[in-house]
């Protein structure tokens, strides 16, 4: 069952596993634009198995955390992200983000210092492509006019491969009804704040990180982790065979074993 933390302006809704497990970092996972913490559940099970206590949470304007007025941005998420570990007395943590929430984990891994004792980053950039500009501004303007069937259509066409989209329909059709069941107004926010996010200052993370993403990821293929690793001191990638963009949801079983070969690596 989910549970809520009340911070200063915001309430924000998560979903917890192994709460009493606190001799390991907990793992905490951020979303990205069109997520929520449902996106992750293969993940926190797997967590769960392997003993860790496993946090995601919606963000801000997400799944079914409050939706103040914008603007938002990654250094609004950032603050956010810092009041949850406070909130729920995370003391050490393991952040694992998804597309923009991979450069909100990143920035708190920056913040945090040593309190941020591994990080994992999923179809992560250091900035987007320049052509990426039109494409958010245009989410912005459908998701404005109410337009969320369309935007969920078009997320689909990147966030799973043709192959997954042809041979699990049922996963299409949920990928899409997630899309599609974000408030607009909230999305349209999101949207414009993915579009200036970026990365910054990652020589400044000491921590183990890892750079994945899908084989076939059109938005942050494996050339985008290979230069975000490139700036790590301690970074390395890995790639999911066969996925794209969404890689934990078209793939979850791959991308749990890439999350929990890291814990066990870091752990020892």
């Amino acid at each position: 069952m989910p549970d809520a933390i009340e911070l200063d302006d915001v309430t924000l809704v998560y979903e917890e596993r192994n709460s009493g497990s606190k001799d390991r970092p907990a793992v905490v996972f951020v979303h990205g634009l069109g997520g929520s913490s449902y996106s992750w559940w293969a993940q926190l099970a797997a967590c769960e198995a392997r003993g860790h206590r496993a946090i995601a949470y919606d963000q801000r304007g997400a799944g079914r955390s409050a939706r103040p007025d914008g603007p938002y941005s990654v250094e609004l998420w950032v603050r956010d992200l810092e009041r949850v570990l406070d909130g729920l007395d995370v003391d050490r943590a393991v952040l694992i983000g998804h597309s923009v929430g991979c450069m909100v984990a990143e920035q708190a891994s920056v913040r945090l210092g040593d309190r941020v004792r591994g990080l994992v980053m999923l179809g992560g950039a250091l900035r987007w492509r320049p052509e990426a500009g039109p494409v958010f501004e245009q989410r912005v303007k459908l998701a404005r006019e109410g337009r969320m069937r369309e935007i969920a259509d078009t997320v689909a066409q990147t966030g799973l491969s043709e192959s997954c989209r042809d041979a699990n329909p049922a996963l299409l059709g949920l990928f899409c009804e997630l899309i599609a069941s974000n408030d607009p107004y909230a999305y349209a926010e999101w949207s414009a704040a993915t579009a200036i996010a970026q990365m910054s200052e990652l020589g400044r993370i000491g921590s183990p990180a890892l750079a994945a993403c899908g084989e076939l990821d059109p938005v942050a293929p494996p050339a985008f982790a290979q230069a975000i690793a490139a700036e790590l001191p301690n970074g390395r990638t890995a790639v999911v065979e066969g996925a794209a963009h969404w890689c934990q949801l078209e793939d979850p079983a791959a991308v749990s074993a890439l999350l929990v070969e890291f814990l066990d690596e870091i752990a020892t």
